[in-house]
């Protein structure tokens, strides 16, 4: 079976790219024919390895770099390159003849044009974030341009996306959002990267909390900031270790400094060996206003480590058994998210027994589990 992937790009060591990275391999090894291809890629390395037999074309129609022209010569290149990206896109989908063409709702730009390319391939669209971050529903005054403007934008992707074979979401509440807009939605969610095939259930407490993800206003690591604050007096030996990047990386860096948490709380660059930070780390924090799943939470879990998550949309109550291998709390609940965190930091025993639960729960997300319903689906849909 022939199957191709379209990104925009695969650089960021993001949770999207692992994902992909996982289901590409796992896919290639069990004799898939594969190719990934890419519009934006430019120079940039591929963010995680894969398998020898996959291959990888970059389009090279690289649309962020219009943000330097005028407005009107902007519109002039954008469907110059969507030309470009569909002529190239053609030529390969006549060479490797697909069954699949797969692609993300981060590439709803090109959508339409992958549409439009003359195939017999059946069409799949992903979802890796809410649909709320999709379908926007603008708030803006009755009549006003801007509300015509956006109401048009959400209208064209809801019927572009009603276009394609399958669309899977990640999350049961997620896949409800969709119905509201006419859209059925299948519900896959994501695999763990690695299941580690052995933990150490009698480790040492290091009195380390671990968060992962980008530096940026979803995350809400600030949240994580405010709530450690409150105890961290109380709880000297503690730390927490944030590991990404983004935008917000000067601001979180200096309300560290104002709440006095310097050598506290440090942030680390993004790393490929995240698996063995989790395993010396004693819970993890998820502090999100939103997720789209949230892949840190089962990957964190699957090392045996309970976790503290605000139960934000969407993800969270589908992945944790409250008071069994986590806490949920209320979203944005500051308060509750320290005394949870502080709560694990001094039931030691408890901690340990809840790590074990977490380990056992996420045994459902292992990636064999999870491909075996995407192969149904591939075997399924060309019947």
């Amino acid at each position: 079976m022939r199957i191709i992937y379209i990104l925009k790009s695969f650089a960021q060591l993001a949770g999207t790219e692992r994902v992909v990275a996982d289901k590409i391999n796992y896919l290639a090894k069990k004799g898939y024919d594969i190719t990934l291809i890419t519009y934006e890629q430019g120079a940039h390395p591929l963010s995680y390895p894969l398998h020898p037999t996959v291959k990888h074309i970059d389009l090279d129609t690289r649309f962020f770099t219009l943000y330097k022209y005028s407005l009107f010569t902007r519109l002039i290149h954008y469907f110059k390159l969507k030309r470009v990206f569909r002529r190239k896109l053609q030529k390969i989908v006549n060479e490797q003849e697909p069954d699949y063409i797969i692609t993300t709702t981060y590439s709803l730009k090109v959508a339409n044009e992958i549409l439009s390319v003359k195939r017999n391939a059946k069409t799949i669209m992903e979802s890796h974030i809410s649909h709320d971050s999709v379908i926007r529903h603008y708030d803006f005054k009755k009549h006003s341009t801007s509300r015509i403007i956006f109401k048009f934008y959400d209208n064209r992707n809801t019927q572009t996306i009603k276009a394609y074979d399958h669309f899977i979401s990640l999350t049961k509440e997620d896949a409800l959002q969709w119905k509201t807009c006419g859209i059925k939605a299948k519900v896959i969610p994501n695999p763990v990267t690695e299941y580690p095939e052995t933990i150490d259930d009698k480790k040492t407490c290091s009195n380390r909390i671990i968060a992962v993800g980008r530096l940026n206003h979803q995350k809400g690591f600030d949240k994580l900031i405010d709530a450690f604050s409150l105890i961290s007096d109380k709880h000297p030996l503690w730390k927490i270790d944030i590991f990404g990047q983004g935008e917000l990386e000067g601001d979180l860096n200096n309300q560290i400094i104002n709440n006095n948490l310097q050598g506290r709380i440090t942030i680390h660059q993004p790393t490929k060996e995240i698996y063995n930070e989790y395993l010396h780390s004693d819970f993890y924090v998820l502090s999100s206003n939103f997720e789209g799943f949230g892949l840190v939470l089962i990957e964190a879990m699957s090392c045996g480590l309970p976790v503290v998550a605000f139960d934000c949309p969407y993800g969270p109550d589908e992945i944790i058994s409250d008071k069994k291998d986590g806490f949920l709390v209320k979203n944005g609940n500051i308060k509750q998210l320290s005394e949870k965190m502080e709560w694990l930091m001094t039931h030691e025993a408890e901690r340990t027994e809840m790590g074990i639960q977490a380990r056992i729960s996420t045994k459902r997300y292992e990636i064999g589990q999870i491909m075996s319903i995407w192969e149904t689906l591939f075997k399924d849909g060309l019947k």
